[in-house]
């Protein structure tokens, strides 16, 4: 028999398909990569993963329309992987929290000077568009500096 999920339910399996392989893939940087970057200029491996970890952060602040809580960058591998892990289970939680009522709500975020306005289920998707977006860019880098990364999504879900 098919479980059927919920909007809410089914925001939260897109986003954690995404993000459990991200942790997969923190866990297994190289130490010594934190301060790459593939050109000059781009986040460095630090930023990125400390990017992909406070997001989530970005969209609930905007939507509850209160500042955002923004933690600083890890300064090594290890400090990354702690953030990630630590900020995973409130992202979890937050999105649990959103009834299929509340994901029908219209509100406002500003998106590189832009305002946007929609119901925030869309807003939920753009958040998983942008983990599946970065993930993508971190599996690159994760190449190049000799790590091999997961399967491009966490099927356990």
């Amino acid at each position: 028999m098919i479980t059927q999920l919920t909007t809410a339910q089914k925001i939260l399996k897109a986003w954690k398909m995404h993000h459990n392989s991200v942790i997969q893939l923190v866990d297994q940087l190289p130490e010594t990569s934190g301060n790459w970057s593939p050109w000059d200029g781009g986040m460095t491996t630090l930023e990125l993963v400390h990017h992909l970890a406070w997001t989530p952060e970005f969209f609930f602040a905007q939507i509850e329309k209160r500042d955002m809580n923004i933690p600083a960058v890890p300064s090594t591998i290890a400090e990354a992987r702690e953030l990630v892990k630590r900020l995973t289970p409130i992202t979890e939680q937050k999105l649990i929290d959103y009834t299929d009522s509340k994901l029908q709500d219209i509100s406002t975020i500003n998106i590189n000077g832009v305002d946007i306005t929609e119901q925030i289920e869309e807003m939920f998707n753009r958040l998983v568009a942008h983990e599946a977006h970065h993930k993508g860019q971190l599996f690159v880098y994760a190449r190049i500096l000799g790590a091999k990364p997961p399967f491009y999504v966490d099927l356990s879900m």
